[in-house]
């Protein structure tokens, strides 16, 4: 009997140290959360337009369109030029050659500010973008 009860207590001895032993792994702390995405900034926000500002395409003068800002004056010269290209009936337009008729037209406005932009633009593009 002291053989049988050694082995009981000897398997119950390594089957417990065993137990102690390998235990099932606890449960792996959870992932730190993902770094947070910083929000895109806000796009800058344009100043608003004034509402209903009506403006003769015809009457505009030179002296006005040069006293624009540069990003406002370059606007009016890319009206103006389609403005020329829709009234000569262009149905094709030489990319390249825009900023020269732009510089012409303004070089024009220079000596006569009293004159009506469209006139610049329209020898602008006669001078640079007619065919």
């Amino acid at each position: 009997m002291n053989g049988k009860t050694a082995f009981v207590l000897l398997s119950g001895v390594l089957s417990g140290s065993l137990c102690a032993c390998v235990q099932p792994p606890d449960s792996a702390p959870p992932a730190p959360p993902p770094p947070p995405v910083a929000a895109p900034a806000p796009a800058p926000v344009a100043e608003p337009t004034p509402g209903d500002r009506w403006v003769s395409i015809r009457e505009a003068t030179c002296e006005r369109l040069l006293e624009l800002s540069p990003d406002d004056r370059a606007a009016a010269s890319l009206f103006y030029t389609g403005y020329q290209a829709a009234r000569f009936g262009s149905r094709a337009i030489n990319v390249a050659a825009i900023p020269k008729a732009q510089e012409w037209a303004q070089n024009y406005c220079a000596e006569h500010p009293d004159r009506p932009a469209v006139e610049a633009f329209r020898q602008a593009y006669r001078q640079t973008l007619g065919r």
